[in-house]
């Protein structure tokens, strides 16, 4: 059964997917069409700059609704009508949530990398094969005075940014879920009340980051932290794996909460009238 959702998922993804995919390699093509002519013309030049605008707004636009398609499907198929059907088969809370959050995960990642590809499209000529050949001149660079340690140090800190991208799109998508469920508590006025959780939980999140760097910030100004910068100065690595570990270990708790949270309200006060 957990297959056949996955099934239901990727068709529903791939039906929105083609249509943004569509326009937006249609615009990468018709740019990189209008960079093989060079004219010194302010309409040319005009006709050029608008192409690269136009793409622009296409990939952003297609990072948005991306999200806003994993929201809205979040949504209909377990709030909506829909969740009659969908909580009358024989599949656990757990297993709905992780279907919705994995496909949401692919279907962003597969957004994503058609818009590297499609900007490598855009941009394809002379000016990406400068681009490769000074990226390629500063890797050859900094592999002469790399060492072994440093180099190493440069793999895992990979490793985290990696980490910290998944960590960070499961908690992105598990806030919109946590929102929209706690909005399907109220009786009426639902979506205003799941954005209205959204931009409460960001506002939060706003003042508690506030508030911390003007404690940094006195503790600064009141404490002698001479020691504590020497400390990381002599202790770069370290000190980044700290602040690494620091964010995942965050990012990790956050997506624990939101997934009880989230868990709890659909298992437990699921309201669908």
């Amino acid at each position: 059964m957990v297959r056949k959702l996955f099934k239901h998922e990727a068709i529903y993804y791939a039906r929105t997917l083609l249509i943004f995919e569509i326009i937006l390699f249609s615009l990468a093509i018709s740019t990189r069409f209008i960079m093989f002519f060079e004219f010194d013309h302010w309409v040319y030049r005009f006709i050029q700059g608008s192409s690269f605008v136009l793409f622009g707004l296409a990939a952003i636009a297609c990072i948005y609704a991306s999200i806003a398609m994993s929201v809205i499907r979040f949504y209909r198929n377990l709030f909506s009508q829909e969740g009659y059907l969908t909580f009358a088969l024989p599949v656990s809370t757990n297993q709905h949530i992780t279907v919705k959050l994995i496909s949401s995960l692919i279907y962003q990642s597969v957004v994503s990398f058609s818009i590297f590809i499609a900007t490598l499209i855009a941009i394809s000529g002379d000016f990406l094969n400068e681009l490769l050949k000074a990226i390629w001149y500063i890797l050859n660079k900094a592999f002469e005075v790399i060492s072994f340690k440093d180099g190493l140090n440069i793999s895992i800190y990979l490793i985290y940014f990696c980490a910290i991208l998944l960590f960070s799109g499961i908690y992105n998508i598990l806030l919109f879920y946590t929102c929209i469920c706690i909005g399907q508590l109220a009786n009426r006025a639902r979506i205003w009340l799941a954005v209205g959780c959204y931009f409460t939980y960001a506002a939060i999140v706003e003042i508690l980051y506030t508030v911390f760097m003007i404690v940094i910030n006195v503790i600064a100004e009141t404490v002698d932290m001479t020691k504590f910068f020497d400390f990381i100065s002599e202790n770069p690595h370290l000190s980044l794996h700290v602040l690494f570990i620091t964010i995942i270990l965050l990012l990790s708790a956050l997506i624990i909460v939101f997934y009880i949270v989230t868990h709890k309200i659909i298992s437990k006060r699921l309201n669908l009238e």
